[in-house]
């Protein structure tokens, strides 16, 4: 269940990020895709060191990365079928 919030909670972070981003901009590139998928995993790589060595009763699981970064890949494939199909329209 801890994997799935993961999932969630990087997933609707990237996609909101590139919402906002292309709801501002017009366009978004791949390279800015790219970009907010790196950061998300990143911050959360960035998390899971702080709870390593600065929480208390808190422990690195490299399975909640692995978690945040598909969240953040499952994000942007988010993004591309709601720009397709409703972005587009507005």
């Amino acid at each position: 269940m801890d994997k799935i919030v993961h999932l969630g909670l990087f997933g609707c972070t990237v996609l909101l990020l590139c919402i906002g981003y292309y709801r501002q901009h017009g366009y978004i590139s791949k390279l800015t895709l790219t970009f907010f998928a790196i950061s998300a995993a990143f911050y959360g790589l960035a998390i899971e060191y702080i709870q390593k060595y600065f929480a208390i009763q808190r422990t690195f699981d490299m399975a909640d990365v692995a978690a945040d970064t598909i969240g953040a890949v499952a994000g942007i494939l988010a993004f591309k079928l709601i720009r397709k199909w409703w972005l587009k329209k507005i």
